[in-house]
């Protein structure tokens, strides 16, 4: 498994220390759906003595408790035969095998096992405070729910509140992340396939599986029951129980529709019941409202910030049925003739992330954001705004099939006079052709200028600058 292990290094690192420690230890992993933390623990678990279990939504709780019977008795004798009369005598059994070597208890899905039993969150708290402590297990809680996870076990509510010794929120791979598991493809495919699908990595292992991005969009979007067809329906059934309201506030977004009252009247939802939707969905990672950024910019309306819901939203839900009656090739050619544009306008996150934490800066605030030009009496706009302790940051994204020229530098730095007058700035150009030579020479005289490639920023060559 380790040979198949791509990324999460640090956290598998994090979670060895965790083990070696020898102490009790109590570990929180929580990430959205797919996001790769069941996989995360199997690669830890290998070679360790304790039990896994992912609880089952919907379960009811003798459900739940005779799952974890069986999970525990092949733990910890070897066989599924034994039946436990409840949690107490499951965890009484766990502690009695911890006291003297180190074993884990890893619970998946810990908001489903909740939902169940909802004095499970007390009654762990009350096995850490008095049981587990004494003993050398390692408690792992997962879970897709990101409320629930910081809600009812972080929060200060939480009865487990200031308990665990460790915690671990998962996100999407970074761009170089996901590019080890596409090494013969080029960066222009790359780029494609890290856009749609967000560098979610259960999403990105379909595609890989391809030798190019349009093969891949092909059989994994738009064949009956292919993987990333069927995934979204999945995934929102997973989380709501009328997916319609979600299903036709998301379609909008992804049409470009992105303020409350215009959703509300091209839906018939109420305004109401579509705040109520945007902020479930904010809550799962898959929506973002648009906010100033330290006071500047006009901060107004919503947008899809999930790159596979936006794709699939914007070119495969529409064409839903003629896809699963196997008649989607018309829809596919239009999604492949407007690839190009969706990765240029995808690929601005993915360029935000990677100034982030390649700056060297440190960064309070960061996004893109829409601006008043009152000369001009128009909207201008920044692929990339910010603070930092040592100036604003301030960018460009130029994912096009020619090299970037001085003249973008020169509009760039004239927004940014717009915008925070001649204050200390940090400017970031990306391009996927390169930059011209005199561009190129100027970031080597100028140290508040840096330009990033595509070769870059997929962790294939060094910077432009350099």
């Amino acid at each position: 498994m380790e040979e198949r292990f791509i990324g999460r290094r640090d956290e598998l690192a994090r979670l060895e220390k965790v083990w070696n420690s020898g102490s009790f230890e109590f570990v929180v992993i929580y990430g959205r759906r797919r996001v790769g933390k069941s996989f995360l623990i199997d690669v830890f678990r290998e070679g360790k003595s304790g039990v896994y279990f992912e609880a089952v939504e919907g379960g009811t709780e003798v459900t739940q408790l005779r799952l974890m019977s069986r999970a525990v008795s092949n733990g910890l004798y070897g066989s599924d035969s034994l039946v436990y009369p409840d949690f107490i005598s499951i965890f009484d059994d766990i502690a009695k095998k911890a006291a003297s070597e180190r074993f884990y208890l890893a619970i998946d899905e810990i908001s489903y096992l909740c939902e169940s039993c909802p004095e499970m969150v007390g009654l762990l708290q009350h096995y850490v405070d008095a049981v587990f402590r004494n003993t050398k297990l390692v408690l792992i809680l997962s879970g897709s729910s990101r409320r629930f996870i910081e809600e009812d076990i972080l929060s200060r509510q939480s009865p487990l509140y200031g308990r665990r010794t460790e915690q671990m929120r998962l996100f999407p791979f970074a761009a170089a992340e996901m590019s080890e598991m596409f090494p013969l493809w080029n960066v222009s495919d790359l780029a494609s396939a890290y856009v749609i699908t967000g560098g979610v990595p259960y999403y990105l292992s379909f595609l890989s599986r391809h030798e190019d991005i349009r093969s891949a969009i092909h059989d994994e979007f738009f064949l009956p029951g292919s993987s990333l067809f069927t995934e979204a329906e999945l995934f929102m059934k997973g989380i709501y129980r009328k997916t319609s309201t979600y299903d036709a506030i998301l379609s909008q977004l992804a049409g470009g529709t992105n303020e409350v009252s215009k959703i509300s009247g091209k839906t018939g939802l109420s305004e109401a019941n579509v705040s109520t939707a945007l902020s479930s969905l904010a809550a799962q990672g898959i929506v973002a409202r648009r906010e100033k950024i330290a006071g500047h910019g006009i901060g107004r309306g919503w947008e899809l910030i999930d790159g596979y819901f936006a794709f699939y939203y914007r070119y495969v839900y529409p064409y839903r049925s003629l896809i699963e009656r196997g008649h989607g090739e018309a829809a596919f050619e239009t999604a492949i003739e407007a690839l190009d544009g969706f990765t240029a306008k995808g690929i601005e996150a993915v360029f935000r992330e990677y100034v982030l934490s390649h700056s060297g800066l440190l960064i309070t605030a960061i996004g893109s954001i829409d601006f008043l030009n009152p000369a001009m009496r128009r909207n201008e706009e920044l692929d990339l705004f910010g603070q930092s302790n040592d100036g604003w940051i301030i960018g460009e994204c130029k994912w096009q099939g020619h090299p970037v020229h001085r003249d973008v530098l020169d509009l760039l730095e004239m927004r940014t006079l717009l915008l925070v007058g001649d204050e200390k700035t940090h400017c970031f150009l990306l391009s996927k052709s390169g930059f011209s030579d005199d561009l190129i020479a100027l970031s080597r005289d100028r140290d508040d200028i840096r330009l990033i490639t595509g070769e870059e920023l997929f962790g294939r060559q060094p910077s432009a600058s350099s």
